[in-house]
């Protein structure tokens, strides 16, 4: 999470766009991981886990922990329609900031003021 922060949240700052995390701690834990990240988004926290419910987002194999969610990241549009949705454990199922910046950059290219690569003179575009 920390490479999110400290790359993204920059970014997304300046380019309106927004991060929010759910957590299942409880406000005492959930605030001391926003604070020692340095975070400026919103934490949300589902500590009775309907969410994980509601979302289908359990994973019912370890029978010694019982249910836990499984880390998704979805990427919305400006309409909070679903754009991209990762999911999955440790390396394999979590995007990179890369991965998220592209597919910003694809939701951007999609609206009808983008300019940037789209065969026009940006400057031109731009009103230079």
């Amino acid at each position: 999470m920390t490479n999110y922060v400290v790359q993204l949240q920059p970014e997304l700052r300046v380019n309106y766009c927004h991060m929010i995390i759910v957590s299942v701690d409880d406000h005492m834990n959930t605030n001391e991981t926003r604070n020692s990240l340095a975070a400026d988004f919103p934490f949300l926290m589902d500590t009775d886990r309907k969410l994980l419910h509601e979302l289908e987002m359990a994973d019912t194999t370890d029978k010694i922990h019982g249910e836990i969610y499984i880390p998704y990241t979805f990427i919305l549009d400006h309409d909070r329609t679903i754009y991209k949705i990762y999911n999955g454990w440790w390396y394999v199922g979590r995007p990179t900031t890369e991965e998220i910046r592209m597919d910003l950059r694809a939701l951007m290219s999609k609206r009808h003021d983008w300019v940037y690569g789209s065969g026009k003179n940006t400057a031109d575009s731009c009103g230079s």
